[in-house]
């Protein structure tokens, strides 16, 4: 390819990304990367001529417009170690990392554009959101503030100082940090950042500072946003009462359907009416800090820890949500509905040992049910270390029963159970029902994977590994033994997916893998680009210099192929299987006398090298 011909192979990509055409913009870099095009210095995997490195600079934005941030990422790291110096690199690669929810590596990444080109909008911008969404709201807050004084009238910028503005705010607030809180927060609303939410903030700042008046104010202009949320009245119903207008607290309460005789009120009642009524809205967030309040307020209790380990556990936060079950217990160690609550939870979450334990201490505190206690030691009895066959005739019991008959979780229990005594065939059946009931039920669809993979059933066995990694994505041991079954299988394609997800996930090294995956599939141009950058990091490693020649015959760019095979053999000396293959490749570029010197090279050297004897004979006798 000349030097115009590549230029211009890279305008037309640019030109395709314009338009949005991204798949023929990453096809056309992609073919220049695999060819050598790319490369900062000859060296015996580049090809001659003039480098364009910035190539993976384009196909990096190329992948991540196409939002495939993984793909962006491996290019745009390429393009920083070849080009450390162009602040472009370290910016699109931040971007491609941002789009990839890694916050931590974004802001790294955008902090090293800045050094080199300080005081870039773009970039600060960009870092700023990096911090904010990585929760490191003071330096979001300060970078902006940074990038204000160079641009003040931007209001990109402004949205993300305000917004950094609220978030450290209520983060100060929390810390106990009141009059800097109220006075940030105030700023950022008068600023645009308004709404329920942050008038709730300010007025739980108010209320902090005794400032009932101002309080009050403050949960009226929340309402205002929201007046058909109810659970929002007894905020001001609670103000009302703490400066003593109690008919006024009452008849708010009344006007959205709450019914409050006189005796029954205070300031406790409907601080704990708040909680109440946003878990009732499945308004977790609100009730975990209206519950903060309460506590903080009137002490503990047990029903404002059933209502905060409720919240914690909604939004899957198990540890807190025990540490609240566990705080109740501590006021009413008898109370049964606490354990039978820990029961419960302990089970969804799959945690058999603790939920052993649980029942060890519900049985020494003599308050639980003996039949309850004798179900729940059932059910943990066919997860943990316990014959199956012993098990097994008391679950199948409780089926015949009204009150379990639909139980699913004794379902997936009778599942396990035939799965420990070698009979899938009969687990199958028990799992598919568990999951007609509950979807969510992870457990049943992991038994279901081993049933079909004991039974043989691949493509039922493909189809169940697929489900179950659209729901449970962050399971490397079964995406590690999905890849391992699309090998088994020969489904190249999907094992390219999977490997490059795996490597992401246990940031491990998988190029030879993918590589090899991908050759495989058919997608001679990835596999390629995989075994250039291998090769770049292990020149003398024949596997890798075969494997790539073999790519790019394959793509029908033999003259790069022998080109490289030329290099190698100048830099590491005359292999007698390198040299068969570009004997090869020069028959078919009809290059026969090279191919006719190199095949007698290699049968002259090792005369018992059949293959070569064959294509020198092939050779002379082609005209």
């Amino acid at each position: 390819m000349t030097k115009s011909s590549i230029k211009e192979s890279i305008y037309e990509a640019i030109k395709a990304g314009k338009r949005r055409d991204y798949k023929t913009a990453i096809r056309i870099l992609e073919d220049l990367v695999a060819a050598g095009f790319a490369e900062v210095q000859s060296t015996p995997i580049s090809s001659g001529g003039e480098k364009h490195p910035e190539i993976y600079l384009y196909l990096s934005r190329a992948w991540n417009a196409a939002k495939q941030p993984v793909r962006a990422i491996v290019f745009g790291k390429a393009y920083v170690s070849r080009c450390a110096d162009d602040p472009a690199g370290w910016f699109f690669l931040g971007r491609a990392y941002l789009a990839n929810e890694d916050y931590t590596k974004a802001a790294a990444t955008f902090e090293k554009s800045l050094r080199i080109r300080p005081n870039n909008i773009e970039a600060m911008s960009m870092l700023g959101m990096s911090y904010l969404k990585g929760k490191q709201s003071k330096q979001a807050r300060e970078i902006f503030e940074k990038a204000l004084k160079i641009d003040p009238d931007n209001k990109r910028l402004n949205n993300g100082y305000m917004n950094a503005l609220f978030v450290e705010s209520i983060h100060l607030f929390k810390a106990g940090n009141f009059e800097i809180a109220r006075q940030m927060l105030t700023f950022a609303i008068n600023n645009g950042v308004d709404g329920v939410v942050p008038r709730l903030y300010l007025a739980h700042i108010l209320r902090s500072m005794k400032a009932i008046p101002e309080a009050l104010s403050q949960y009226n202009a929340a309402i205002s946003f929201a007046p058909d949320d109810p659970a929002l009245q007894w905020y001001p119903a609670a103000m009302m009462l703490e400066m003593g207008d109690m008919q006024g607290a009452i008849e708010k309460l009344a006007k959205v359907g709450f019914q409050i005789e006189d005796k029954s009120l205070s300031e406790q009642f409907l601080a704990m009416g708040v909680v109440r009524q946003h878990i009732k809205n499945g308004e977790w967030a609100r009730a975990i800090e209206a519950g903060r309040l309460y506590t903080k307020a009137f002490g503990s209790t047990v029903e404002i820890h059933l209502l905060l380990a409720e919240a914690q556990k909604k939004i899957g936060k198990t540890d807190l949500a025990l540490n609240h079950y566990n705080r109740a217990l501590e006021i009413e160690p008898a109370n049964r509905h606490i354990y039978y609550a820990v029961f419960d939870l302990l089970q969804e979450k799959f945690m058999w040992d603790s939920l052993q334990k649980a029942i060890v201490t519900a049985e020494k505190a003599n308050c639980c049910e003996p039949k309850d206690l004798y179900y729940y030691k059932v059910i943990t009895a066919a997860h943990i270390d316990n014959p199956a066959e012993e098990v097994l005739p008391h679950l199948q019991a409780f089926v015949k029963t009204e009150e379990h008959a639909a139980n699913y979780l004794i379902y997936n229990a009778i599942g396990i159970c035939y799965i420990k005594l070698g009979m899938p065939e009969l687990a199958v059946n028990w799992y598919k029902k568990t999951i007609n009931i509950n979807q969510n039920d992870e457990e049943a669809n992991i038994g279901l994977i081993a049933c079909y993979e004991a039974l043989t059933e691949y493509d039922e066995l493909y189809k169940t590994y697929n489900n179950y990694l659209s729901n449970w994505t962050d399971n490397l041991s079964i995406r590690m033994d999905f890849a391992e079954f699309l090998k088994t299988t020969n489904r190249w394609q999907d094992l390219c997916k999977q490997l490059e997800t795996i490597a992401v996930q246990a940031k491990k090294n998988l190029d030879l893998d993918i590589a090899v995956a991908y050759r495989k599939s058919g997608d001679f141009r990835k596999a390629a680009i995989l075994y250039r950058k291998m090769l770049r990091q292990k020149p003398e490693e024949k596997v890798l210099l075969h494997g790539l020649v073999y790519c790019l015959d394959k793509m029908g760019q033999i003259t790069p192929a022998i080109n490289l095979l030329q290099a190698a053999r100048k830099t590491f000396g005359e292999k007698n299987d390198s040299m068969i293959i570009e004997g090869i490749l020069c028959l078919r570029a009809k290059k026969r006398d090279d191919a006719i010197r190199l095949f007698q090279y290699v049968a002259e050297k090792e005369p018992e090298n059949k293959i070569a004897a064959e294509y020198l004979t092939q050779a002379l006798n082609r005209v």
